[in-house]
């Protein structure tokens, strides 16, 4: 399918509400370009690699559409971007190829810009005297990685405030983790029902949303409560690490994925195996999610 004019309209929109989002990090022209641009660099190359294998693979779809969003509603000026596939796919080989592109074509473009905005960024000493109040980011596997590339070991009382091409940068590594939670028919869940059979598909769709559920509720305040009533302190033992803050947001993005479903249409020859190669590409596809989750995005400082 071509491009249509809503195309380019929503294209034009998403630009100016992306911008004005940027224009708010820091009240410049050029953190406003600096932001937009690199935003929709990663969310455009996130979906051009649905496009580009959907079309290789002769399946009809229609080029991204971009979602602008006021910044008083998203604060990134997007609700991301979408295609439209309106042909069944022939076999689970095609399946997975369109469902893995976006992301691994959306990872390449992400990492870089991330690792150049943090060369970008600046190290902010807080003053010991005053409370700071506000929204915290949360870090990825590699974003501390890439932290520590950049700025090595940061002193305590110090906190690294991000270029707006960073910004953008760790926005693109939450859109891929959240693109490959494996439910239903997130990518995830396109290459899950790539690899595993039917049934598989289904219970891991309905663990994925039970984890998101826990992750949105945390379990500090269930082992404040134990240690509360001297039944179990998690405070030196093994288990510490299963102490966590939750994040509303997992609530929300499980019921939207129990309201969106967690079936997945079959495609014409389920029968056909994707082959080693791809479930080699399948592992990568974890380790992508798994350094890219985020367990609690934003907090409240």
């Amino acid at each position: 399918m071509k491009l249509t004019k809503t195309h380019i309209i929503l294209f034009i929109l998403t630009v100016v509400t992306t911008f004005i989002s940027g224009y708010l990090i820091d009240g410049t022209i050029a953190s406003g370009i600096y932001f937009s641009t690199s935003l929709l660099i990663i969310l455009g190359a996130h979906e051009m690699g649905h496009y580009f294998y959907a079309r290789k693979h002769r399946v009809t779809v229609t080029p991204p559409y971009f979602i602008p969003a006021p910044p008083f509603i998203s604060p990134i000026g997007t609700f991301g971007a979408v295609i439209q596939i309106k042909s069944r796919m022939n076999s689970k080989k095609e399946l997975f190829d369109v469902g893995v592109a976006g992301p691994i074509l959306g990872i390449i473009f992400a990492f870089p810009i991330l690792l150049i905005g943090l060369y970008l960024s600046k190290i902010v000493v807080l003053d010991n005297d005053v409370v700071a109040s506000g929204f915290a980011l949360g870090d990825s596997l590699v974003f501390l990685l890439f932290s520590k590339i950049v700025f090595g070991n940061i002193q305590q009382g110090a906190e690294i405030f991000l270029h707006p091409i960073a910004f953008a940068g760790w926005i693109g590594l939450l859109v891929t983790a959240l693109n490959l939670i494996p439910s239903g028919q997130l990518d995830g869940g396109h290459i899950v029902y790539s690899v595993f059979p039917k049934k598989w598909h289904l219970i891991i769709s309905k663990t994925a949303i039970a984890l998101l559920i826990i992750f949105g509720f945390g379990t500090r305040q269930i082992f404040f409560l134990l240690k509360e009533y001297n039944i179990f302190d998690v405070a030196g033992t093994s288990l510490s690490f299963l102490e966590f803050e939750g994040w509303l947001g997992w609530l929300l993005w499980a019921l939207i994925l129990t309201f969106l479903g967690t079936k997945h249409p079959p495609t014409f020859y389920d029968e056909i195996d994707i082959g080693a190669k791809r479930k080699l590409i399948a592992i990568l596809a974890l380790l992508i999610f798994v350094v890219c989750f985020i367990p609690v995005p934003i907090k409240v400082v």
